[in-house]
Parts: C-alpha cells; structure tokens; sequence
C-alpha cells in the first residue's frame, strides 16, 4: 500500500485480495453481473472454464450469489478464509452455487490471486513516485478552486482490468485499473471529477 497526504487530505492506494478472488470466480463462471460497478474483464484474461459446469437453471441463482457476495466486499464485510487443504466456504452456506464453485476452484483462483499480488508489489515499486505526483496535483488544483471541505480520505483500489477506466463506489473509493495511471491525461479525466465532488 501507497500513502500520501497534503493539507486536508489523505490518498491511500492499494489492491485488493477479496475483490481480485471475487473477479477471478466471476470471470471464470462467466458471470454477467447485476447493477454497478460493472467492472471490465479482468487482464490477464481468465478463461471461463467454469461456464459449461452450471446448469442452466443455476446460472441466475450463482448471479444473484456473487452479486450478494460482492456487494458484501463493497462494504468491507467479506475475508476470504486462510489457504488449507480444504476450505469449506462455510460462510457460503447460504449461497450454494457459489459455494459449490468456490470449492471446486479455490486452488487455482488462490494461486492467481496470489500472482497479481505479486505483480502488483512490482507495479508499486516502479510506478509509486509518479502516482503519488499525479494525486497530489489534482488535490492541489481542488484547493486553489477554493474547495476545502475539511479531511478527505480517497481509497484508491487498483486492481488488474483490461479496461484503462475507474469506477467511483460512494462516498470515497474508487475502483481503477492498474493501467490507468500509465496515462495521464486518461487518469486525470477520470480523478479529477470524482476528487471535485468528494465531501
């Protein structure tokens, strides 16, 4: 994770296990999710080898499953269970489908989670300085337009999207793809509303 602060405000950056776990299961199941954020694919692809093992009556069951799930994760109430031999999802108890699928993939989804992690350590160390330089800017442009509201905490979650775009999630996440920050320009038409409408 990433820190910088300036007068009045706070940025912190990082990526997410809970959400990369939750990507990896819905790209893999072809899931096609209900209402927002309606995050891209995820990059590097995920097949989704998972899709031709539902039957066709539990596909919008393990929709509604994974939306609850994520929706949870969005609010800050979701963990996922420590690596072992055999997870038993039992917090998933209510959601069968999704348990079932959980189950069946844990392994794989968990070693790809723990890859982008990875990478995303090594995007941090090369790539923090000019983020943080980015940021700081558009904070600094907030306050010269005369807007000082007080602490502001942005909680920036970078995650691994095929889509260079971010998702803003009230009142003061945002969801982006890794890639965003690599332009500028893109970056910048992205952040600068959602810093301007922050209270």
């Amino acid at each position: 994770m990433v820190q910088e602060s300036g007068p009045g405000w706070k940025v912190s950056a990082d990526t997410h296990r809970e959400m990369l776990l939750a990507l990896y299961i819905r790209d893999l199941a072809a899931i096609e999710p209900l209402g927002t954020p309606c995050l891209a694919p995820l990059c590097p692809r995920v097949k989704p080898a998972a899709a031709r093992e539902l039957a066709e009556e539990s596909t919008g069951e393990l929709r509604q499953e994974w939306q609850s799930w994520w929706e949870r994760i969005l609010r800050g109430g979701y963990s996922p269970p420590e690596l072992t031999d055999d997870p038993d999802f039992a917090e998933f108890s209510d959601s069968p489908s999704l348990q079932h699928l959980l189950r069946a993939h844990y392994g794989n989804a968990f070693t790809w989670t723990q890859n982008r992690m990875g990478e995303y350590k090594d995007y941090c160390t090369k790539n923090t300085v000019e983020r943080l330089a980015l940021v700081s800017q558009l904070f600094f442009e907030r306050e010269l337009g005369g807007q000082d509201d007080g602490e502001l905490h942005l909680k920036m979650v970078e995650l691994p999207l095929a889509e260079p775009r971010a998702w803003f999630v009230e009142p003061d996440t945002v969801l982006l793809s890794q890639d965003l920050m690599l332009d500028a320009e893109l970056f910048r038409s992205y952040m600068q509303p959602i810093i301007g409408m922050m209270k």
